[in-house]
């Protein structure tokens, strides 16, 4: 039988004894390289043990989520718009708004001025222009140059319009365009020369115009669409002119249905926590001890007598948490007020949820929280044991190295001993023959 050693050169075991030797090494090293398969196994171990500590944090953050949705006052600071006049306005509220209802009058959208010169030009690149332009209290005059070098000169100054050109279809060629920059504001523009335009005479090609809404009786005005101050703690977004109709809007907290929302999404996520700890207990109690206290610590904040008094209940059976909203609302409806300090705290005290959102920021801190604790842990043993592991494997190939030299020696002083044999048992058998 023949191999190659580590050494790497070839060998043929047992020729001269017959034995099988390189067996015999193999289980020898077998033998010695146990302890470095516990090791292994040790290793193997730890990176299952991490790896079951990477879907338990999952977990966790799934239930951090939920208490971010409900971890300040501003949380429930919501609101539910009904709104009669969507057609002609929209309705959007901050945590600053307040219940009540409103009647709204969409009277006008705002609108720039818009002004477009009452003669062509044939080419906007190589026609050149003279002439004198008053735009509002500013004026220029301009000689020798192109229509596309009079609009740049129009949008590099400081005249409040922007200019562009207009091409109508007409086959006559380009007229000049000049916007106010600015909603509802009035500018008079004269131009002369190659460019003719004289709103004072002429009036504008489309009146600039303010948005203009009345609330409640009382009128507001904007240079946009957009009003942030006609109703506290809301943005109104003019569409479409009413035409003389009022439509009613409403607004009221729906506070309630986030706090049940929150709560139903954090009884899920501890569910699934309790699930899976559960799931680890039944194959590896000691690893899912490790996890059994953070647990724990989420089933005492949700069963504090203040959420089981909102309706957080425990299935002693399962472990598991239900959350009744029939219960909720009931409690909800009698003392709102009192709910939210519960939850939020005031200035003596801090809230459950406030206390809860602390934990969690500890627990999920990418630094110093569960999962990173773990894991620096982890990778030192891990590192540890490799480094057993790689110190054990140059021992277990050195010694594999003697056990084959030994080998060769044995083999080696065994030929030379049958070697000898055969030398001696040919002189007698000559002798004999012989005499």
């Amino acid at each position: 039988m023949s191999t190659i050693s580590a050494t790497g050169t070839v060998s043929f075991s047992g020729l001269a004894s017959g034995i099988d030797t390189d067996s015999i090494i193999e289980s020898l090293i077998e033998v010695e390289s146990a302890p470095k398969a516990l090791l292994e196994d040790k290793v193997e171990y730890l990176e299952t043990k991490q790896e079951t500590y990477e879907n338990f944090n999952e977990l966790l953050d799934g239930f951090y989520n939920a208490v971010l949705g409900l971890n300040s006052e501003n949380d429930v600071k919501s609101f539910a718009i009904s709104n009669a006049g969507s057609d002609y306005f929209s309705l959007s509220t901050t945590s600053l708004a307040s219940e009540g209802s409103s009647s709204v009058e969409v009277i006008s959208l705002a609108q720039q001025q818009k002004d477009i010169s009452t003669n062509y030009v044939e080419d906007t690149e190589t026609t050149t222009l003279s002439g004198e332009l008053q735009i509002g209290g500013e004026s220029f005059s301009y000689e020798g140059i192109t229509l596309d070098d009079l609009a740049s000169q129009i949008n590099d100054g400081e005249y409040g319009v922007t200019a562009s050109l207009v091409n109508d279809g007409s086959g006559n060629g380009y007229r000049l365009m000049l916007t106010a920059e600015t909603a509802g504001e009035e500018i008079d523009i004269v131009a002369t020369g190659d460019i003719l335009l004289d709103t004072t005479s002429d009036g504008h090609t489309v009146a600039g115009t303010r948005a203009e809404v009345q609330i409640d009786g009382v009128t507001y005005y904007s240079s946009s669409n957009t009003f942030t101050a006609a109703i506290k703690g809301t943005t109104l977004t003019l569409l479409e002119v009413s035409n003389g109709k009022s439509s009613k809007v409403s607004i009221a907290s729906d506070a309630d249905t986030v706090i049940a929302t929150q709560f139903q999404e954090m009884v899920d996520a501890y569910n699934a926590i309790n699930e899976f700890v559960e799931t680890i207990r039944e194959s590896d109690p000691t690893l899912a001890n490790t996890m059994k206290s953070v647990q724990r610590n989420l089933k005492s904040s949700l069963t504090s007598n203040d959420l089981i008094n909102l309706g957080i209940e425990t299935d002693w059976e399962t472990g598991e948490l239900t959350f009744d909203t029939d219960v909720f609302n009931a409690a909800y409806e009698e003392d709102a007020e009192g709910i939210v300090t519960s939850l939020f705290g005031d200035e003596d005290s801090d809230g459950i949820m406030t206390r809860l959102d602390e934990y969690m920021t500890d627990l999920m801190s990418s630094s110093e929280g569960f999962l990173a604790t773990k894991e620096e842990k982890i990778d030192e043993e891990i590192s540890r044991l490799e480094d057993s592991i790689t110190a054990m494997e140059a021992r277990l190939e050195k010694r594999q190295e003697l056990l084959e030299a030994q080998f060769a020696a044995m083999e080696e002083l065994i030929s030379s001993l049958n070697s000898t044999g055969d030398y001696i048992t040919n002189f007698f058998e000559s002798y004999n023959a012989s005499s």
